[in-house]
């Protein structure tokens, strides 16, 4: 294999870290890899996305409640502005909970967003972990196929 293979499996790897139903699947299937070769760069990448994003997300709302102690008060809060993804991420989590989020994650949301959220509003990091990684094997199965339905009629 050469550098630009190594690159490509890297940027597809970052992507599905990311982004992953809507750019490192179809990337991967839209440069005619195997399906192996697909499921082991995306599965990889959502899941190495899941622990990073995991505890980054818990030190970054580490940090702001850190900051409020230390201010002693917490900040006068503002109106809270109800955008239509808003709605959803509150309907999805209180009628499906973590299972909801862990779906709509990798594949509408993102990886971050969806951890994020999940870490947010659930405690459990090997659940939340757990579940991601189920819903991303089960994506990038999903995903493969549907891409490569598109991509033989394009």
């Amino acid at each position: 294999m050469g550098l630009r293979e190594w690159l490509e499996i890297l940027g597809v790897f970052v992507l599905s870290a990311l982004k992953f139903g809507l750019a490192g699947v179809p990337t991967a299937v839209f440069a005619k890899w195997s399906f192996f070769k697909v499921l082991t760069v995306t599965i990889s990448g959502g899941i190495t996305g899941t622990v990073v994003f995991t505890f980054i997300s818990e030190a970054i709302i580490r940090f702001f409640k850190d900051i409020r102690k230390r201010l002693g008060h917490l900040p006068e809060k503002s109106k809270k502005k109800f955008t239509f993804t808003n709605k959803i991420i509150v309907k999805v989590k209180r009628r499906f909970g973590l299972l909801g989020i862990a779906i709509l994650g990798p594949s509408v949301l993102s990886i971050p967003l969806g951890v994020f959220l999940s870490v947010r509003y659930f405690k459990n990091r090997k659940k939340i972990m757990s579940y991601f990684f189920l819903s991303i094997i089960a994506w990038a199965i999903i995903l493969y196929f549907f891409y490569n339905i598109i991509y033989r009629h394009i």
